[in-house]
């Protein structure tokens, strides 16, 4: 098993004309510069590494791309990309060699330069690092019934590659990382301890608290604070040692943290006036270094700084898609970053959770469609390792450096997990024992946690398209969304802990539970001509008669179901992200002979038909595209413009509904504006989550709604305390 990058140490690789940075993943020639994508920066990388050897396909297919196959398509992609990167009016002569049968070899003779104090060499010194990529291709065709692919075990860690903001683009080639063998336990092995609390308030301001963010020398916490009775977030650092409160902010402008430097003495935030956005910095004591940084994107932000000079942050944006986030790490002096993690296109992305200077190691959240990893990296995106899966989000996280222990607390179970870092396992798990519901949170110890109460409330709205009247369906003070409208009243989901019970609400006001069992439900639709309801979970569609709920169909599905929607009265079109995390692809299941077709779409996340001749879809990169069902040509395409919260599409009387988040918008082709805003939320108070269409012509609006909360302090007493 040959190795694939460099080690820290490397400042400089030295090849012909051309100078390799593996810091920044860029290569100069003096003249021109350019930066690489992740999987040829492997690639190169591995090249000059063994370069006094032949590579074989199979050394690409085990080493770089870390697969059991891989199409020969994408090597001659892949190589024939990397000969075009390197060649330039200075460097015309051959880098990489092919040999007749036998595989690759690098030409020429590389130089490795070392950072200061390290001695140079021609042999480059190698560090293990992994990367998987899979070609996309979508091919029409019908799907025969397949077992889930066995996937080979390793007995080492797959170390995932660092990635940077490639100039360089590779259309048909998408990068995921992952471990293979990472040391995860499953939560419900572990003994859960019932815990009792005692909750203590922090602050008797009224008004709504969030985005809570601990120093790391857990003196202080930092978090946005709308007070009663104003519309503007401002930012807030409390001691909790005297309780004493600083406070930042102006009228018009939300202000929002974004972490501290390593040594608590700086919080880094951000601001953002109207459709402007920045980050500055601010020493902690609120006297001196309230300095501009750099301009963001509107969407959430995390980092925290790993020494004086640097800050590591989750940016969004990632492949142009606003959903998705990466790890980039900046120098605040220079303005110069690269990028640090490489989500996969077909992701939430990256979310940064904590620096341990102790250990210089990064832990960051990966979400999944279907679950949430715990990754563990260094400042510079090397050695990447998953640590853990989790059905529940991992907003924060800290590190306990007398017990070497990760903890973080599971807010939809009111769990708090430690995890040991030596061990690379749970190895503990209390519940706290409240009905409380909380939402923001920071872990100050395995004892004692800073909470903020819920602060928000979902509930289901319906849109009147032409008198554009927002008017409220289905209120409670629990979570309830994703409605459908029903003979005689409407369903709808509602979350009950870590799953959602299915609740009808007839006309008359009256809501009771439909009768299956509680679950971890997706989404749910309607068929009014077969009395039919279709219930989709994270690989698995089910279609009930809704009048006695006989189970109708079971259709398991290889890889992770994003959406699913009737096509017809007899048949469902569904997306699925399959188990590598790389394709995402489109599908039609017959209800009657439970048939599958595979359509020939590529990266879709959402799909439906307009009517008998048009079908829409929503790409993983945020496009709205038409095609033409009778030529299957594509006679539209629009970017859809930056979500404020998230993208959401529906399709109502023969038009197409879009929501960002903070309005609504009615997208016709035909038209010269081609997109409207038909209606806009006051975004201090509420944000949209999904858009649905009903059979009675109006839209059905999933609304989050902020309301007012508390900050606490709850701590976690010992059993014989509590009695």
């Amino acid at each position: 098993m040959n190795e694939v990058r460099f080690s820290r140490q490397v400042k400089e690789v030295k090849f012909g004309e051309w100078v390799l940075d593996p810091k920044r993943q860029c290569i100069s020639d003096g003249d021109t510069t350019r930066e690489l994508e992740p999987l040829l920066f492997r690639l190169l990388c591995y090249l000059i590494i063994n370069n006094e050897q032949i590579i074989t396909r199979q050394d690409l297919v085990d080493d770089v791309w870390n697969q059991n196959f891989v199409d020969d398509n994408a090597i001659n992609r892949a190589m024939s990309e990397l000969r075009k990167i390197l060649k330039s009016d200075k460097q015309r002569g051959i880098v990489v060699k092919t040999h007749y049968r036998k595989g690759y070899s690098f030409f020429l003779e590389p130089q490795i330069i070392y950072h200061p104090d390290q001695p140079s060499s021609t042999s480059p010194e190698p560090n293990l690092d992994r990367t998987i990529t899979t070609p996309l291709d979508a091919i029409t065709r019908e799907i025969p019934e397949q077992p889930k692919a066995q996937r080979r075990k390793r007995l080492s860690w797959l170390l995932a590659g660092a990635a940077v903001l490639g100039a360089v683009t590779l259309a048909s080639l998408d990068v995921v990382q992952f471990n293979l063998d990472y040391a995860n336990k499953d939560e419900g092995v572990l003994q859960t301890l019932d815990q009792p609390i005692k909750e203590s308030v922090l602050s008797w301001v009224q008004g709504r608290y969030t985005l809570l963010n601990l120093s790391p020398n857990d003196a202080m916490v930092a978090y946005s604070f709308i007070q009663r009775d104003t519309d503007y977030y401002s930012l807030v650092v409390k001691s909790l040692k005297s309780g004493h409160e600083r406070r930042l902010g102006e009228q018009g402008v939300n202000y929002y943290p974004v972490g501290w430097s390593s040594d608590s003495s700086t919080i880094y935030y951000r601001i953002v006036d109207g459709d402007k956005c920045q980050v500055w910095q601010l020493s902690a004591d609120f006297v001196s270094g309230n300095q501009f940084l750099f301009d963001c994107k509107l969407n959430s932000m995390t980092g925290g700084g790993i020494n004086q000079d640097r800050l590591v942050y989750a940016k969004s944006g990632y492949r142009n898609r606003d959903e998705l986030s990466a790890l980039t790490n900046r120098d605040l002096l220079t303005g110069e970053e690269f990028q640090i993690t490489s989500p996969n296109l077909n992701s939430y992305g990256d979310r940064f959770l904590a620096y341990v200077p102790e250990k210089e190691i990064i832990l960051f959240e990966r979400r999944q469609y279907d679950i949430n990893e715990l990754y563990m990296t260094d400042p510079d995106g090397g050695n990447q390792v998953k640590l853990y899966e989790s059905q529940s989000r991992i907003w924060t996280l800290n590190y306990d450096d007398k017990s070497g222990q990760l903890v973080w607390f599971d807010n939809s179970q009111n769990i708090v997990y430690s995890f040991s870092l030596e061990e690379k396992r749970l190895v503990k798990a209390q519940k706290l024992m409240t009905e409380q519901s909380y939402a923001n949170y920071e872990t100050l110890n395995s004892r004692e946690l800073l909470m903020t109460s819920y602060p928000f409330v979902m509930d289901i709205y319906t849109l009147d398209i032409q008198d554009r009247i927002l008017s409220p369906q289905i209120k409670s003070i629990r979570e309830d969304a994703a409605a459908i409208e029903v003979p005689n009243g409407y369903l709808f989901l509602t979350r009950i802990g870590h799953l959602y019970r299915i609740n009808f609400k007839a006309n008359d006001g009256q809501v009771s539970a439909l009768g299956l069992p509680d679950s971890d439900y997706k989404t749910i639709r309607y068929n009014r001509a077969a009395d039919e309801l279709l219930i989709h979970y994270a690989n698995k569609i089910e279609v009930y008669t809704l009048d006695d709920l006989t189970l109708k169909m079971a259709k398991p599905v290889n890889g992770t179901i994003v959406s699913a929607e009737y096509w017809s009265e007899s048949e469902i079109s569904y997306t699925v992200v399959d188990e590598t995390k790389v394709n995402s692809k489109a599908y039609v299941l017959s209800s009657l002979d439970e048939k599958v077709r595979e359509l020939p779409t590529q990266s879709t996340l959402w799909l439906d038909k307009i009517n008998d001749t048009m079908l829409v879809t929503l790409s993983s990169n945020d496009i709205l595209s038409a095609f033409d069902l009778r030529t299957g040509e594509v006679v539209h395409n629009l970017e859809l413009p930056p979500a404020k919260y998230k993208h959401s599409v529906t399709i109502l009387n023969g038009h197409i509904y879009h929501s960002d988040g903070e309005s609504i918008h009615k997208i016709d082709f035909a038209t010269e504006s081609i997109i409207e805003p038909i209606y806009t939320v006051d975004e201090s108070k509420f944000v949209i989550d999904r858009v649905r269409s009903s059979d009675s012509g109006s839209l059905i609006v999933d609304m989050i709604e902020v309301v007012e909360n508390q900050l606490l302090k709850v701590s976690l007493l010992e059993t014989d305390t509590a009695m």
